[in-house]
This record gives C-alpha cells, sequence and structure tokens, in this order.
C-alpha cells in the first residue's frame, strides 16, 4: 500500500506513507525510534501463563516492545524489558541520555484482577528507569501522579529537562490537555498547562518531540482529516506558534497518532488505525517519481579522426600516425577507433620517422575526455520469456551530479520495485516499457534530484518459438572488429593542423626539456655544440626549461638535424614548432585585450642597472610601473622576465649578472602586489643577442630586458571551455 499526496508542481515534494510488516493479530501504536530500531506500544498475545485481558474488548493490554530495524526492513517485534513489564498497560513512552533513561506510562494500581479496575484506581502515571548493564532499574513514579486523574503519553526534550505529557487533571481547556514539567536541582516543578493556542477543548495527547525541538501531537480539534489528527507546533525562541495539521497522506479520516522523527527530519514513523486496526506506518518526504523520463541512450565510445596530410610526408621519410592514448596508433590521416571503457586519453597527431620508429614531431594533442552518457541506466536482456526472471540492476547508471539514494522500478505491468538490483517475472507476452527513477539524498537544502530512463523489453511467451536475438546495424573499425555504433567524428579545430599554421611556422629540434635549469657549459651539450648553437627557453605552459637546436623553416632541413641529435644520442629529442610571438610597443600595452596579449613579447632597453650590478637605475620605475599595472589589470597574466647583457666578460660571470638583474625586477613587481607565482625570473647572459657585440650601438641593444606574456592555462582553460565541451561525442545513432 502506498499514499502519496498530490503535487501542484512536477517538482513539489511530497510525503510518501508505507505500513510496515509487524506480523498479524496485533494492534501497535505510539513508536518511538530508538537506536537502530523502535519502541512501540503493541496490543498482542503474550507467553504468560496468566495475563489480563480488557475486559470489554477481550484484548491484551499493552506492553512495550522492541522492533529491530535493518535496511528499513522491520524484523520480529519482542518485549522490550521483562523488568518493565506489568500484567496491566505500559507504555507510550519516551528516552533520553542516549537511549539510558526511560519515562513511559503505567496503570499506577496493580489489582489481582482487572475487575477490580475502577475510577479511583484505573488512572494512569508516569515511571522513571534507567538502564546499567543491560539492565532497567525499578520504576520511580513521577512525583506529580495523582490517584485522582492520568498522566501519561511523555515526551521528553533531547536534553531531558523538559518533560510533556497529557493529562486530564481538573482545570484544563478540554478533556485531556498537554503540560509541562521542567527538571531542575530540586526536581520536576508543578506542571504547567500549555495554554489555549495549543490545547483545545477536547483531547490534545500523544506528544512527541523532533530532532530539532518541534513539537508534535495528536488532537481531535474541529478542522482536521477526521478524528486525531497530528499537528506540529514550531517554537520561537521559549515560545511556541500556532500548531498546523500536518497535509494527508499523512492525517486521514481515522485516528493518527505518535510521530517519531528520524534524525534526518526527512522521515519517520507513525500510527493509525485508517485500515480498521492500529498499525505503526513509515513516511518520507520526497520527490513524485517516474516524472521526465527518457528513452535510454547508448553508450558509443567510438571515433572517427582526421586531418591534412602533411607536406613534409611527401618529401620526408615520415608517416602521419595517430596516437589514440589508450596504447593504440593507427597511420595514416583518418583513423577510426572505439575505445573500450570511458577515460580520459591524451590523442595526438604524430609525424614517425620510417627508419627509427621515433617521434619526429608531435602536431597536435588534446586530452579526449570519454564519459557515459549522464542517465539512469538500466542493465537487462532486450528479450525474455515469459514465467522466467529477468535480473535489472542501475549499477552502471553514469550521475556524477547527484549521490543515488534511491531506486524504483516501474515495470509496465503494474509492478512496483526498488533497489539498485532486482528482479522479475512477467506473466503476459508484449512489449513492456521499463522505468528506472533514481533519486538523489537530499542536498544541504533538503532538496531531491532524480534522473528517470525508460528501456523496452521484449517479453516472449515462452511456449511459443522465438528469434531472442534482436538485428542490430554494425560497424567495423580498422582492426576488423564490428561495432554497434555510429563513428563520431571529432571536432578538425581540435586536432586537425591548420593550413595558417604551417604557412610561416618556424620549427626547430627539441634536444630534451628539463623542470631544473642546466648549464650550456653542461659535458651533455659538449658535441652538439661543435655544429649547432644550443638555445635555451623557458616554456611556462608545461613550466619547463627547454634546449632546442637547428632552427628553421625547411622541413627537409630540420629532418637532417633531428636525425643528426639522434646519432648524439638524444634519444628524447623531438621536433617542435615555435611559438610565434609577437613584439609589442610600449604604447599598445593600456588597449590591448587579454587575447592579444598572449604570446606577446615587450621589449625594452630603458630599464636601467648600475654598472656591473643588478642596482635598478634611476629611470627605470616608469616602464616598471607600466608593466605592472598591466599585471594589475589582467590577473590571468604570467611573465617570464627575461635579462640579457652584451659580450663583454665571461659567460658564467654574465649569465650571473643577468639572472640578478631578472631578480630585480622580480623583487619590485613583488613590491608592488603582484604575486611571486605569476613571475619567472630568467638570465640569458650573452647567450641570445640580437645584434653585434663589435659596435657599442649593438652592445646597447643587447643590454636588454624582455617580458614575454602567456594567458594563466587555467584562465584559458576557463575561456575555451565552451569550445572544447564540443569534443564530447553526441550519440548519432
Amino acid at each position: 500500500m502506498l499514499l502519496a499526496a498530490a503535487s501542484a508542481a512536477s517538482a513539489q515534494e511530497i510525503h510518501e506513507v508505507t505500513p510496515l510488516d509487524l506480523g498479524p493479530l496485533a494492534e501497535d501504536y505510539a513508536p518511538v525510534f530508538l537506536d537502530s530500531g523502535l519502541v512501540i506500544c503493541s496490543l498482542r498475545e503474550s507467553e504468560a501463563t496468566i495475563a489480563f485481558k480488557n475486559a470489554e474488548t477481550g484484548k491484551p493490554l499493552a506492553d512495550l516492545y522492541w522492533v529491530p530495524m535493518e535496511d528499513d526492513v522491520p524484523g520480529r517485534p519482542f518485549l522490550f524489558s521483562s523488568n518493565l513489564a506489568t500484567p496491566v498497560n505500559d507504555g507510550p513512552a519516551t528516552f533520553t541520555d542516549g537511549g539510558r533513561s526511560i519515562c513511559f506510562t503505567r496503570n499506577q494500581v496493580l489489582p489481582k484482577k482487572l475487575s477490580n479496575f475502577n475510577g479511583n484506581n484505573s488512572n494512569l502515571g508516569l515511571y522513571f528507569s534507567s538502564r546499567t548493564n543491560e539492565t532497567w532499574s525499578a520504576p520511580t513514579a513521577f512525583e506529580h501522579n495523582s490517584t485522582k486523574y492520568s498522566a501519561m503519553h511523555p515526551a521528553l526534550s533531547a536534553h531531558g529537562d523538559t518533560l510533556i505529557f497529557a493529562s486530564d487533571m481538573p482545570g484544563g481547556f478540554g478533556k485531556v490537555d498537554l503540560y509541562r514539567s521542567v527538571r531542575g536541582s530540586n526536581g520536576w516543578t508543578i506542571p504547567v498547562n500549555l495554554g489555549p493556542m495549543i490545547n483545545g477543548p477536547d483531547n490534545d495527547v500523544f506528544p512527541a518531540f523532533g530532532q530539532d525541538g518541534t513539537l508534535y501531537f495528536s488532537s481531535d480539534r474541529v478542522g482536521g482529516q477526521g478524528k486525531l489528527d497530528i499537528y506540529v507546533v514550531h517554537i520561537d525562541g521559549e515560545n511556541f506558534l500556532p500548531p498546523q495539521a500536518l497535509e494527508a497522506p499523512i492525517n486521514s479520516p481515522g485516528n493518527d497518532l505518535g510521530m517519531a522523527m528520524r534524525p534526518d527530519g526527512r522521515s519517520g514513523w507513525f500510527s493509525t488505525d485508517r485500515t480498521g486496526i492500529d498499525r505503526i506506518f513509515s513516511f518520507k518526504r520526497t520527490v513524485p517519481k517516474f516524472r521526465e523520463c527518457a528513452p535510454q541512450q547508448l553508450n558509443n565510445y567510438c571515433y572517427s579522426l582526421k586531418t591534412r596530410p602533411h607536406a613534409a610526408t611527401v618529401t620526408l621519410p615520415l608517416d602521419h600516425v595517430w596516437d589514440l592514448g589508450d596504447g593504440t596508433r593507427i597511420t595514416g590521416t583518418i583513423a577510426n577507433h572505439c575505445y573500450k571503457d570511458p577515460g580520459t586519453f591524451t590523442v595526438r597527431s604524430l609525424l614517425i620517422d620510417r627508419r627509427s620508429g621515433s617521434v619526429f614531431q608531435e602536431l597536435k594533442r588534446h586530452d579526449f575526455v570519454i564519459e557515459d552518457i549522464r542517465q539512469a541506466w538500466i542493465s537487462a536482456p532486450d528479450t525474455v520469456r515469459t514465467g522466467r526472471a529477468l535480473i535489472l540492476d542501475a549499477k552502471q547508471s553514469h550521475l556524477p551530479d547527484m549521490q543515488a539514494g534511491e531506486f524504483h522500478w516501474d515495470m509496465g505491468d503494474g509492478s512496483l520495485l526498488y533497489g539498485n538490483r532486482t528482479q522479475h517475472t512477467f506473466r503476459a507476452p508484449g512489449v513492456y516499457e521499463v522505468k528506472l527513477d533514481i533519486l538523489s539524498v537530499p542536498d544541504a537544502d533538503g532538496h531531491i534530484a532524480n534522473r528517470c530512463n525508460t528501456r523496452k523489453i521484449v517479453v516472449l511467451d515462452r511456449f511459443r518459438d522465438h528469434e531472442d536475438m534482436a538485428v542490430v546495424a554494425t560497424y567495423q573499425d580498422a582492426a576488423g572488429n564490428n561495432h554497434s555504433f555510429e563513428y563520431q567524428e571529432l571536432p578538425f579545430d581540435q586536432m586537425g593542423v591548420t593550413m595558417d599554421e604551417l604557412g610561416d611556422a618556424t620549427f626547430s629540434v627539441e634536444l630534451f626539456a628539463s623542470k631544473d635549469r642546466i648549464s650550456l657549459d653542461d659535458p651533455k651539450f659538449a658535441e652538439v655544440r661543435k655544429l649547432y648553437r644550443v638555445v635555451e627557453r623557458f616554456d611556462p605552459e608545461r613550466g619547463v626549461y627547454t634546449y632546442s637546436v637547428g632552427e628553421t623553416k625547411d622541413m627537409e632541413e630540420l629532418y637532417k638535424v633531428f636525425r643528426k641529435v639522434k646519432e648524439l644520442q638524444f634519444l628524447d629529442a623531438e621536433v617542435h614548432q615555435l611559438q610565434m610571438e609577437k613584439l609589442m610597443d610600449l604604447s599598445q600595452l593600456d588597449m590591448a585585450s587579454l587575447q592579444e596579449l598572449d604570446h606577446t613579447k615587450l621589449r625594452t632597453n630603458a630599464i636601467h642597472f648600475a654598472y656591473k650590478s643588478a642596482d635598478l637605475g634611476e629611470g627605470s620605475e616608469v616602464i616598471l610601473e607600466q608593466v605592472t599595472g598591466l599585471m594589475r589589470q589582467h590577473p590571468e597574466l604570467k611573465l617570464v622576465i627575461e635579462a640579457h647583457t652584451d659580450d663583454i666578460g665571461s659567460r658564467a660571470y654574465n649569465l650571473d649578472l643577468s639572472q640578478q638583474r631578472a631578480l630585480s625586477v622580480l623583487q619590485y613587481m613583488e613590491a608592488h602586489g603582484i604575486t611571486g607565482d605569476r613571475l619567472v625570473p630568467i638570465g640569458h647572459g650573452k647567450n641570445q643577442p640580437i645584434a653585434s657585440n663589435k659596435t657599442e650601438e649593438g652592445r646597447s641593444k643587447n643590454r636588454r630586458v624582455e617580458f614575454r606574456m602567456t594567458v594563466n592555462a587555467d584562465a584559458e582553460a576557463f575561456q575555451k571551455q565552451g569550445a572544447l565541451t564540443g569534443v564530447s561525442k553526441t550519440p548519432t545513432r
């Protein structure tokens, strides 16, 4: 049995209520959540030799029972404590001190037989007990019990210092009212009526506290759904706000009472006689099921990659090879490939030396993210025969944006199932639309997200012959493997080399890259420097120092250099296209956009240093403040500060002097608010002249500072995010 409130809007939350199966021939009410189970009042036959029964109904009297719960499934109820059980009524109860203290309702007088009960000795009172080593102590009476009236239905606050209970003591506003007593150093205070805003003209009973201190109780006042209805009272400071009746399906035309909340504040239990007998129901606040369901889509891991033929493959012994990032390499300008599983793969477009098999040049690379479609995935055969169990599971669902909490199945034949793995048997042949709705756990604001997908299952008559296998279209990849997918084409602008990039490109053979800076006088450069000038650069995007030779636009000349450095045992050598850096004038800085500044070089001789010193000279502040202001304006920029000298003095001396000068510039900018993680100081000494050192004019040009500007990789990735999302495939099946 499942009852749900009508929803005015599809996303509106509702309450669902479901009866607990606690066995037949019993009446159960007033649940209390304790540890991993429930303490309930129950009218059920006991195993006692002599048991009192209600003289009018012939039913057993109430006792406290323990109901163990595992994964919301109740176990068999058993007597809560023989120490607390009496032949007459025991319960309801409330707990505090982590479940080690109990207050419960009991008849104040224990007669020898039920016929001796009368108005003077059948009144109920409250009793306290504490637990030591799993044993409950002998109960002690509440000091305000009286044989003239009943005190019953206790509710203790979380700290155990406030007691709310129901009583028919004289002076109330109705037949039974709610009262409050506070525990102090001298015991419990005289009970005080909660007043006419809480208590109505008839019966107000079964109080209970929620986890947040909210008060719940039941009342048969006018305006409810039926007889006793459950009301909620929110507390503002020490003041109660007006009671509000809970909506259906919690309240019903019957008696609804005994609210017990879980710690999550969204679910719990209550008791009701709406089915004709007192039973415990569970409830939870959730969202409507199976709304906005979409057909399940096949995940597609197959892709087609294309590029234009590279001119170098015509004149040189070079082949174009696709490195797909999963160990697969395919030669040619077109590659059709199916990945086995989702993941992140670095796809590279390569030129490979046919003679040695080594990488000549990496033309393009892209970190290609393949993930399953975000959907609730129904794993099941396409067909099943009647009378045979169909196994279904949701374990391959891909919902990275939500934490799955519940799995609900609509089998299309009226059956509703629960769990991330289940099974079902269809009785009649046909085509059934199975729905899987996954609900998230509530977020910090209590909101529940859901994702619902559908899949058609063909049910065949098991007594007739059928072709069980569905016919599907297949595609064959380069390796000859068949796949029931179409290839997704990776956008050309991600992996193709454009003619503009090749038209005026300059290349060099990178010997290797290093996180640590290496002196050009290092012995490893001894042989190669006899043939070529070794150029040191800092690559801010990779964060490495690179060492390269053979800067040229001629691919055939480049290939000769490549072969030579391989012979000199630079085994990691590859051809790299040099980044085109635009020289920018100081007058253009303030008006340039971030995109225009990326990969731009600012060259100046207007930063002066003292003779043979790294101390900044007079007049340098003008340029430095302009560059510093630019860095403040564009926090995404990173700056490589490169200082150069003329050739007067030794290589080592000039290298050290230029490094100190680059550091002086960095320190100036740090002192003016630019963080050091955006600045890289490099001194090149006399290694990179731009003019002849034979004249003073040439030497003056070589004594310079250059600022190389790049956009921070994270900022650039953020800017390009829209374009990159186009790489992710969209199934075309």
